[in-house]
């Protein structure tokens, strides 16, 4: 198998240079929007419980009286 020439070799080190570059990138942004769905998540636990709560509190309310 011959090997590649210094030209090609070189070539190879920047395209790979260029796709760890992408790779960080990409890392960095699916941290971030892993970090937005976790915070989106959170709030939405808090305002399900919350309905939950007022929810509970309404069939008290309504509740017939005998």
């Amino acid at each position: 198998m011959p090997e590649p020439d210094e030209e090609s070799q070189s070539e190879i080190e920047q395209r790979l240079e260029i796709l760890e570059s992408e790779l960080n990138e990409r890392r960095r942004s699916e941290a971030i929007k892993d970090s937005i769905i976790m915070e989106y998540r959170q709030a939405l636990d808090a305002k399900q419980f919350k309905v939950a709560v007022l929810n509970g509190q309404l069939k008290l309310a309504t509740q017939p009286t005998e």
